[in-house]
């Protein structure tokens, strides 16, 4: 199971951030109404129906409710969306980018769900899980864990024989 996405980065967000939310809905909101007679039937399209929708859901819960229960509400929310479409999201827009004619919507749409991610503070999360990651393959190699592991296929008591020099006759 995946951690938990906290709701300190969306709500510690500048107003800037947030002003780039609410522009990245009113875009997705004027592709999908622009786009939907041509692109409905895309397998793509339900994706970019449900990132509009729980984009939108966010927005909400920030703007809204009781101050003491947003940050539930949103960590929730942010949780759901690593567990379930965030993956799902960028894969299906990334198969938009192969398509010739519509590779530049492909490219926004990438675009937007990562800086949605980088908002919102999921890329934060992953990126502590593979600094984590890092640090125990280097403490690992600092502490010479493999050293210790492998070390019995190296006798230091036995001589090993380095081969005899053979000279070139010419």
């Amino acid at each position: 199971m995946p951690a938990p996405i906290p709701a300190t980065a969306l709500l510690a967000a500048t107003q800037n951030d947030k002003a780039m939310l609410l522009d990245i809905l009113e875009l997705l909101n004027k592709l999908f109404a622009r786009n939907s007679n041509q692109h409905r039937r895309s397998h793509w399209w339900k994706s970019l129906h449900q990132f509009r929708k729980q984009l939108g859901l966010l927005l909400s819960e920030v703007e809204t409710g009781k101050k003491s229960e947003r940050p539930e509400k949103i960590a929730a929310r942010l949780t759901f969306w690593d567990e379930k479409y965030i993956h799902q999201w960028y894969y299906q827009f990334s198969q938009l980018t192969a398509v010739g004619p519509f590779a530049m919507l492909g490219l926004v749409m990438m675009a937007s769900v990562a800086r949605v991610c980088r908002i919102c503070g999921i890329t934060a999360v992953y990126e502590e899980i593979g600094s984590g990651d890092i640090k125990g393959i280097l403490s690992a190699n600092d502490e010479l864990a493999l050293a210790a592991e492998f070390g019995g296929v190296l006798d230091a008591g036995e001589e090993w024989d380095e081969g005899v020099v053979i000279s070139r006759e010419e």
